[in-house]
């Protein structure tokens, strides 16, 4: 098993019986088993929480209680991110490999009798947006999230999907992490969906962990992230300070995208990152670069 962050519980899920629903699998068992029962507020993130995020478990506790009242409380694992996209479905297209990735799920929402709009998501920041499924919740929001979405999804059957979908969801995607059991779409669709289930559900009872400038250099992996965020970072917090993107705002991001999405599988092809050990940003090269000191030579 992995080293279980400081102020966390281990929870054994070793025997994996679904695979392809990766963390939604243990969601449906803490439900249907009642442990999301056993606490007020009950979250259940992995084990690579703190090295991707780099937030401890007692600063989501005393986040948590310096924010009370709350159903819902997400933590953002790559702040940066909304410096380099509008938001994460359209980087979606690019790390998938398929233009149509998020056209299929809508569709397969729509199969599921699920009232969300995947297409029309809108801007993603670090006020409004929780990417991963690094989120801890009240009973009522695991129930309702659970009865709502994943269920209604998850227990779709082939021939309620068709063909196209379930291959969609359950072969294998295009994606630039590294697993033993590769998935298809459908916990990636999911972790996006959980966004949008919170804004139209639970808006005025969520909370997204607030980072300063610092923070989200820090969480940087790749050095075109962090140029990003030194040199537009102002320009990106006045747009969404103001709620509106004018057309340079627009341009921005269309741009962006492109160059960060594509520097993600670029830099991931040649250096793969895994997080099960630890925080690996400062074993990568251009981390040792920037923290090398030079003496000079006199001639």
């Amino acid at each position: 098993m992995h080293k279980v962050a400081d102020g966390m519980v281990a929870l054994d899920f070793r025997h994996n019986p679904r695979p392809e629903l990766r963390e939604f699998q243990i969601f449906s068992h803490i439900v249907e088993e009642g442990l999301h029962l056993q606490a007020d507020i009950m979250g259940a993130v992995s084990s690579r929480f703190y090295a991707k995020s780099l937030v401890t478990a007692p600063d989501v506790k005393r986040w948590i209680a310096e924010t009370p009242g709350k159903d819902v409380y997400l933590v953002n694992p790559w702040p940066q991110w909304p410096y380099s996209v509008f938001n994460t479905h359209d980087r979606a297209t690019i790390i998938h490999g398929d233009l149509e990735f998020n056209a299929r799920c809508q569709a397969v929402l729509d199969k599921a009798g699920v009232e969300l709009d995947y297409l029309g998501v809108g801007r993603q920041h670090n006020g409004n947006h929780g990417m991963s499924s690094y989120w801890f919740a009240t009973p009522a929001f695991w129930e309702g999230f659970m009865q709502d979405v994943v269920w209604p999804v998850t227990r779709l059957t082939r021939r309620e999907l068709g063909e196209e979908l379930h291959q969609f969801l359950y072969v294998p995607v295009q994606y630039y992490g590294h697993a033993t059991h590769r998935p298809g779409a459908l916990p990636f669709m999911l972790e996006r969906t959980t966004n949008i289930y919170v804004a139209q559900a639970f808006k005025a009872r969520a909370a997204f962990y607030p980072r300063s400038r610092e923070d989200i250099l820090r969480a940087c992996i790749f050095p075109f992230e962090r140029d990003l965020v030194l040199h537009f970072g102002d320009a990106v917090d006045g747009w969404d300070a103001a709620g509106f993107y004018p057309p340079e705002a627009k341009a921005f991001f269309r741009a962006t995208t492109q160059h960060a999405t594509h520097g993600w599988l670029t830099y991931m092809s040649q250096f793969p990152l895994s997080f099960d050990h630890g925080d690996p940003r400062p074993r990568l090269p251009w981390f040792q670069h920037e923290q090398a000191s030079f003496t000079p030579v006199e001639a």
